[in-house]
């Protein structure tokens, strides 16, 4: 099979509207696309830890609320 059949026509396309660009603009628009997943994967990372704290803190106050409701018995 040819190299082309293998291909996608979104890849082909891809491919012909890149295929003009020198290795800087490659490396630049390889560069913001990192920062782009880097920039979406730490504001993922703030919101679980901001999740995970409000659990933390719903767990503890249930914890204490029942021990201190918790009739003594002596």
């Amino acid at each position: 099979m040819s190299d082309s059949a293998e291909k996608s026509r979104k890849q082909i396309n891809f491919e012909k509207k890149r295929e003009h660009y020198s290795d800087r603009q490659i490396q630049m628009e390889i560069l913001y696309s990192n920062w782009l997943i880097q920039a979406a994967t730490e504001k993922t990372r703030a919101n679980t830890s901001t999740i995970v704290w409000i659990i933390v803190i719903g767990v503890l106050l249930s914890i204490i609320s029942a021990i201190l409701v918790t009739p003594k018995f002596l």
